[in-house]
């Protein structure tokens, strides 16, 4: 896997590790606040590094900085707000089974926006990512059930929606901004915007009645998914059409299923085993590490990148 790809797939992964993380985490923090506190520490933290370049590092048009806010506001803010609130009124099969069709809104939003070709090869990788992630989430007697609504799962639309367009605005910026000053600006921008959120949602929150073992775990959990993982991804997609990054974020269901029967004891299933595997196989047919004759899935990322830029 070329180092481009290599920084995408660890990306996702970390992401996905993070996932039990957070679920510990939110237990004793407002999730609104969390998400608050990640975007300040690693903005604080990315400071010094990303603004010694001066004025020259920063977005030099409007069009990038419009791009910047979109990313922000999409592929941080409104992602978790979405996902957060909808797993609220609606049951996590049926977000899990939603959250299946990344790969595929990317490709879409990819095509609609930056104008990439998506070839044949290519969305039969895509569909073989989506059932391999659909599978991952059916569990044996799961299914519709009572605690599916309508204006639940539409919330994870919208998270749906919102990642695609982060893969997309992260796109467009690739290569114009360097990724460390870019990360900085995009957790600036979202913590300014997530900001009055954090505040109406965490009245009576007493920070000394957090257990330290759980501060540390949020630390760490945010730098890997808050930093390094946004790092790696800016860095692989400015050299990876977003129809094709899309499918990577497979990976994120993937290594949080693994995170949870490692870490919490959870069961993996024949249904979790036939889910990674096709996940893991839509990323290598995606890429192009596995071609045969006919096959034209590796191919796709020319066009893609001739039309991005004549956007």
């Amino acid at each position: 896997m070329r180092a481009p790809s290599l920084n995408l797939a660890l990306s996702m992964t970390l992401v996905g590790l993070s996932v039990p993380a957070s679920k510990v985490v939110v237990a004793y923090v407002p999730p609104l606040l969390t998400a608050e506190l990640r975007f300040a520490m690693v903005a604080l933290l990315l400071a010094p590094l990303a603004l010694r370049g001066g004025r020259g590092s920063l977005p030099a048009s409007a069009r990038d900085w419009t791009s910047l806010s979109l990313l922000a506001l999409f592929g941080m803010v409104l992602f978790n707000l979405f996902l957060l609130y909808g797993l609220r009124a609606t049951s996590a099969v049926a977000a899990g089974i939603i959250t299946s069709t990344i790969p595929a809104m990317t490709a879409l939003s990819a095509a609609l926006i930056l104008r990439e070709r998506v070839s044949g090869g290519s969305m039969a990788a895509i569909a073989l990512a989506v059932l391999g992630m659909a599978a991952l989430n059916l569990r044996p007697g799961g299914g519709g059930g009572p605690d599916d609504t309508l204006a639940g799962n539409a919330l994870v639309v919208g998270a749906v929606v919102s990642e695609a367009l982060y893969g997309v605005f992260t796109r467009r910026l690739g290569g114009r901004v360097p990724p460390l000053t870019l990360t900085f600006l995009a957790n600036a921008l979202a913590a300014v915007m997530m900001a009055p959120g954090a505040l109406a949602t965490s009245g009576g929150f007493d920070p000394a009645l957090v257990p330290g073992w759980v501060w540390v775990l949020f630390v760490a959990s945010g730098l890997a998914s808050g930093l390094v993982a946004v790092v790696l991804w800016m860095r692989g997609i400015a050299h990876v059409p977003a129809s094709r990054a899309g499918l990577f974020t497979g990976l994120i269901p993937a290594a949080g299923v693994l995170a949870a029967v490692l870490f919490l004891g959870e069961e993996f299933t024949l249904a979790h085993a036939a889910g990674l595997l096709c996940v893991l196989l839509g990323i290598v047919l995606g890429t192009g590490a596995l071609r045969w004759p006919g096959f034209t899935g590796g191919r796709s990322g020319r066009g893609g990148r001739a039309g991005s830029r004549g956007r």
